[in-house]
């Protein structure tokens, strides 16, 4: 199985190039630029998502069964002062990795990463299915990214899974 991840570059991406590849699977990494997380046996492409036409050449070159979706603004703080830039990374990325699947490799499987940050603030431990209410740029970016990928599910059949991740730490650094 070959997977390819952007974002690669960053805090979860060292983590997720690791079990890929103690699985035996063959990994590609995509980043906006290269990091020192991203090892030199690994494939590696410098691709900005929000260059569409690079996300389709990278596609096209790899063939990947599986995209996995890192590259994002991932904090809330950063959103509130780029809110613009988060929107268009998160939606109009999200847009562009979806486009690019459909034209050049419609059967893979695309997973976006989304937050818990899209759920309506609450005291009590979220579930699912508890209400989505976002109420920050990130996390209306998300819900929209969802929902975009909802509709590119329903309306062109894509494999597109979304998750709500939680905050999560390690002991690396990004």
């Amino acid at each position: 199985m070959k997977v390819l991840i952007t974002g690669a570059g960053g805090f979860v991406g060292k983590y997720l190039i690791k079990e890929f590849k103690d699985n035996g699977d063959e990994v590609v990494a995509c980043d906006i630029k290269k990091t020192e997380n991203i090892d030199d046996d690994i494939p590696y492409f410098d691709m900005d998502i929000l260059d569409k036409q690079r996300i389709i050449a990278v596609l096209k070159e790899t063939m990947p069964d599986y995209i996995i979706n890192l590259a994002a603004i991932s904090s809330v703080g950063l959103s509130w002062k780029i809110p613009k830039k988060t929107m268009e990374v998160n939606i109009i990325g999200t847009i562009n990795i979806l486009d690019a699947v459909r034209s050049v490799i419609p059967n893979a499987k695309v997973m976006l990463i989304g937050s818990s940050e899209e759920y309506a603030e609450s005291d009590k431990p979220l579930k699912e299915e508890d209400i989505i209410n976002a109420n920050n740029p990130y996390g209306i970016s998300k819900v929209a990214a969802e929902n975009i990928a909802k509709m590119y599910k329903d309306k062109y059949g894509l494999n597109v899974i979304c998750t709500r991740s939680f905050n999560h730490t390690g002991p690396r650094t990004a």
